[in-house]
């Protein structure tokens, strides 16, 4: 009788937002990407589409910006 292998696959992400040009437009850079295992399989770099009116607001969309893409690589 063989043993059973159980290989786990490691999707991980990464994300970061950029307050530089905040200033000048009033909207934020954010970036993320996803690994699996060692290699890239999706990321992207983009200017906020709309203005936030406050940091919390920023967080907010970002995370629902990433969940989607998430939700669409599992």
């Amino acid at each position: 009788m063989e043993p059973w292998i159980t290989t786990s696959i490691r999707l991980e992400r990464y994300t970061n937002v950029d307050l530089a040009d905040y200033k000048a437009d009033q909207r934020l850079t954010y970036g993320f990407v996803f690994s699996l295992e060692s290699g890239a399989i999706s990321w992207t770099s983009k200017k906020q589409p709309m203005v936030a009116l406050s940091s919390t607001e920023v967080e907010y969309k970002r995370a629902t910006i990433v969940a989607c893409e998430a939700v669409w690589l599992n």
